[in-house]
C-alpha cells in the first residue's frame, strides 16, 4: 500500500502519471500497488500494477519522468531528491480505479496510514479484493 497525495493519486488513476518517484523503495518484490490517497481523502482509491523499478541518479530519473509521464516538474523532482545521490522510479502499468473509494479500516484491522508504504499480507489483500467484488455486484 502506497500513501500518496490526492493530487498524484488522481494523476495515476487518470493515466497522466506513469511513474511514481520514491527516495527509498520496498525490499520485497512488489507487483501491485494499492493506492491510499492521504488527507483529506484518506481512502483506498485504486490499484496499479508495477511494470518495473529503476534506481538511478535524479538526473537519469528526470529523463524517465519526461519520457514516461512522471507528473512532476524538473524543479519538483530536484527538490524531492535534495541530498540524495540516487532515487527510485516505480514504472506503473495497468491501473484499476475503484468506482467507490474504500475505507482502509474495512479491509485492514487497526489501520494506521503508512508514512510512505506498507506491505499488505495475503489476508488483507484478499479482504480488499472481496470488498471490491462485492461492490461491483451491487452496481
Amino acid at each position: 500500500m502506497l500513501s500518496i497525495k490526492p493530487k498524484y493519486a488522481a494523476q495515476i488513476l487518470s493515466g497522466i502519471k506513469r511513474v511514481e518517484f520514491r527516495r527509498a523503495w520496498a525490499v520485497q518484490d512488489v507487483n501491485v500497488i494499492v493506492l491510499y490517497a492521504s488527507s483529506p481523502i484518506q481512502k483506498i482509491v485504486g490499484v496499479v500494477k508495477v511494470d518495473d523499478t529503476v534506481t538511478d541518479s535524479p538526473t537519469s530519473l528526470w529523463k524517465i519522468c519526461t519520457e514516461r509521464g512522471g507528473g512532476l516538474t524538473k524543479q519538483e523532482l530536484r527538490s524531492y531528491y535534495t541530498g540524495k545521490s540516487q532515487g527510485v522510479a516505480v514504472l506503473l502499468g495497468e491501473v484499476f480505479k475503484f468506482a467507490e473509494h474504500i475505507d482502509p479500516s474495512d479491509v485492514i484491522s487497526h489501520f494506521v496510514p503508512p508514512q510512505s508504504f506498507r506491505y499488505l499480507n495475503a489476508v488483507e489483500y484478499m479482504e480488499l479484493e472481496k470488498t471490491v467484488m462485492s461492490r461491483k455486484e451491487k452496481q
